[in-house]
């Protein structure tokens, strides 16, 4: 973890409180800040955390403000969890909605780790690796990275192991055997800012090879469901929101799933207090036009016609835990006044 606040931790551990009897949280901070002690709660080695730095710091200046000193903690698995020889991680921008315990039981034998293939190439029909070589080269441009990885030779090699680390059953085992954290940490500093997606290439194409293919279902962008060649809706069992996130754009595909596990959550409040009429009025195209009647629809003046506005865009449970979260400050208002 990196600056997360002792409110937010609060909040983790209550929303894992009802499943307590076969869960449990801990906590492993990275930065040098200091916090409460819990018994659930350790600082990182301070060879690891240096070693995360380092590696944060060669990326390209574009990288290190899209991603966070987080993700180069993946390399560090087998060290970070010398506990466990086979794990399972996920991003955070993802969304269970179906069984993914069976991934832990498939055997890896001698794979690295097993994770869905990329298929976000083949959802725009653009599927050989002159194309991954000619979108990445398009992409390190925008962003100013002259001499981008891969080359069209390597491109070759990434496109054969193109990988989502979106989703990851890990064989730590194999990590700690065959050194792989020095291998993954060699890869990052010899190719330094010329990675785009610093983690994901590394992983696909250091561990090429020795990657075991999991079934799409297991990391599956919403958008790409029930349409060919990929599986229906209903069989998947993780989403996972790359690209526009369900929290800040109402219109994502799978938003309302997102929704309705949220205000399940300890988080809701927050997350209702400020950002959701945010991101509902950039839900609108004429923003200008319409913020004066979307206010007018909450303020529920005409019930009716706000549920006909409200809905198609929102989930009916989200919309009443809003509802009764507004009547919750209003009580709290009049009190105050009392």
């Amino acid at each position: 973890m990196e600056g997360l606040s002792p409110e937010n931790i609060d909040k983790l551990e209550e929303t894992i409180a009802p499943f307590s009897a076969f869960s449990s949280i801990e906590f492993l901070d990275i930065t040098d800040e200091k916090l409460e002690p819990r018994h659930n709660y350790r600082k990182l080695d301070p060879l690891i955390a240096g070693g995360i730095k380092k590696l944060h710091l060669k990326l390209n200046s574009f990288s290190q403000k899209r991603f966070s000193k987080m993700i180069m903690c993946r390399f560090f698995f087998a060290s970070l969890f010398p506990q466990y020889d086979k794990m399972i991680m996920f991003d955070v921008d993802t969304l269970f909605v179906g069984d993914i315990s069976e991934s832990f039981f498939i055997p890896l034998d001698d794979h690295y780790f097993g994770a869905v293939r990329e298929k976000d190439l083949i959802a725009m029909n653009r599927n050989s690796a002159k194309d991954l070589y000619e979108l990445r080269q398009m992409h390190a441009k925008s962003i100013g990275v002259a001499d981008a990885f891969p080359n069209l030779k390597e491109a070759q090699i990434l496109f054969d192991n193109y990988f989502n680390a979106g989703f990851l059953a890990l064989n730590l085992k194999s990590w700690r055997k065959e050194n792989l954290e020095n291998q993954l940490m060699g890869f990052v500093l010899l190719k330094n800012e010329k990675l785009l997606f610093s983690d994901q290439d590394a992983l696909c194409f250091v561990c090429r090879g020795r990657i075991l293919e999991l079934p799409y279902s297991y990391n599956a962008h919403p958008s790409f469901l029930d349409t060919p060649s990929f599986p229906s809706v209903k069989e998947a069992r993780m989403l996972h929101f790359w690209g526009d996130k369900p929290w800040k754009l109402f219109s994502v595909i799978g938003a309302k799933k997102w929704h309705e596990a949220l205000i399940q959550t300890p988080f809701k409040d927050a997350y209702f207090n400020a950002p959701f009429l945010d991101h509902l009025f950039e839900s609108f195209q004429n923003r200008d036009k319409e913020i004066h009647a979307l206010n007018k629809v909450l303020s529920f003046s005409d019930k009716r016609h706000s549920f006909e506005s409200l809905l198609p865009r929102l989930s009916s449970k989200l919309l009443i835990e809003f509802l009764l979260f507004k009547a919750k400050q209003k009580v709290k208002r009049l009190i105050k006044r009392v």
